[in-house]
């Protein structure tokens, strides 16, 4: 029973991957028929395992890691939503989805987080199938964000910026606005930079500081969609209106 479950969770995991990724190279999604059903895909050439990290990459999905009988798993695999193929993957650490990964023009930006020493950083070129490790890291470092080229990440008051065609770090203006954030998390898009936390001893007042390219300004935050991480150890990703899980040896994908 327990392995049973242990697939299960697998299975919806990489569900919700595949729901995000494009299916054609270009901007625009492949028109597909519509199924209001999930449908099972070839299995993923993994163990049984939970809690893998789950990442969209252009037409690919990325399952890494995760947990196989409650150990670290050092692997992972990459489903091309293009041909319906799995590939096995190598990955230097052990990844878990207390892990956080995004993607910036082909190249994921992973932060891995290490009980009582500073995380890791790491990039994995997805073409090429190369990682390295990211060395000079600000310090400290939030969750990343990513827009265009870009990665995002707060170091204390500034935001700082890692250009995956560069290779390097920068860093904006530092943030004047007083008093100072607590929980700081940055994303980006055209309208802006923008850091989101909250005030010391009032976790519930939520406020955001845009960068606009010129200054800083500070207004009440609108509270953000949260995705809450699956409870059963699952690996989910949405990609292009898809969701594809994978739950122990097993996947599934839901068509819109």
């Amino acid at each position: 029973m327990g392995r049973r479950t242990t697939y299960r969770a697998l299975a919806v995991v990489l569900a919700s991957v595949l729901g995000v990724v494009l299916l054609s190279g270009s901007d625009q999604p492949v028109t597909a028929q519509s199924y209001p059903r999930w449908q099972a895909l070839p299995a993923p050439p993994l163990t049984p395992r939970t809690h893998a990290l789950g990442v969209p990459a252009p037409h690919r999905v990325l399952v890494l890691g995760g947990r196989i009988a409650g150990l670290p798993a050092q692997d992972g695999a990459a489903y091309d939503l293009r041909t319906g193929i799995w590939r096995h993957l190598r990955v230097p650490i052990a990844v878990t989805d207390r892990d956080t990964a995004v993607m910036a023009s082909g190249v994921v930006v992973l932060r891995h987080a290490r009980v009582g020493r500073p995380a890791s950083w790491w990039r994995y070129d997805v073409r090429r199938d190369v990682w390295a490790r990211l060395r000079d890291l600000p310090t400290p470092l939030s969750v990343p964000s990513a827009f265009g080229s870009e990665v995002y990440a707060v170091s204390g008051r500034r935001v700082m910026v890692y250009s995956v065609q560069l290779g390097r770090w920068t860093a904006l203006p530092p943030d004047p606005r007083r008093p100072a954030l607590t929980g700081a998390t940055v994303t980006a898009s055209r309208d802006g930079t923008v850091v989101t936390g909250h005030l010391a001893g009032r976790p519930h007042r939520m406020l955001a500081d845009r960068w606009d390219g010129v200054r800083w300004d500070r207004s009440r935050a609108n509270p953000a969609e949260v995705v809450a991480a699956a409870s059963d150890g699952a690996v989910r990703v949405r990609v292009a209106g898809r969701t594809l899980v994978v739950r122990g040896g097993h996947a599934w994908i839901r068509l819109p």
